[in-house]
């Protein structure tokens, strides 16, 4: 049985009571658990970790940009707002896009990604506006 968040194998699930995944401590359900590993992960944390585990090496900014950007008009949603697993699944449907692990090596975090992708002038107000904050 293999858990549903981070394809974890669970070694003490009971079908009728569930158990605790040891990988990521998600309380998995009685019915929950997955057979066989699904192939994808649901938690961006864990592509996170995945990815730069890759050790991937950086692409230009403008090719990560377009990327981002063409994901997001496909996901139907603004390329701030978009998800990393949504554009984890694509990148691997289409092996013309950066995958995560590269897009995480040049631009350090998903965050950072996403509000460069936006475009300049929001992106310059919104990093001044992080960093304010966390200083």
């Amino acid at each position: 049985m293999y858990c549903p968040h981070c394809n974890g194998e669970l070694h003490d699930h009971d079908h009728d009571l569930g158990g605790r995944c040891v990988s990521c401590r998600l309380v998995v359900g009685p019915t929950r658990a997955l057979e066989v590993p699904s192939g994808e992960a649901l938690s961006s944390g864990f592509a996170a970790n995945a990815a730069r585990r890759e050790d991937a090496d950086p692409v230009e900014e403008d090719v990560a940009f377009a990327a981002l950007r063409a994901v997001a008009t496909q996901v139907g949603c603004n390329v701030e707002r978009m998800r990393m697993v949504d554009y984890d699944r694509a990148s691997r449907e289409d092996s013309t896009l950066p995958s995560v692990a590269e897009v995480l090596s040049t631009f350090e975090t998903w965050k950072r990604a996403r509000t460069l992708a936006r475009g300049p002038a929001q992106a310059d107000a919104s990093l001044s506006a992080e960093q304010s904050a966390s200083g």
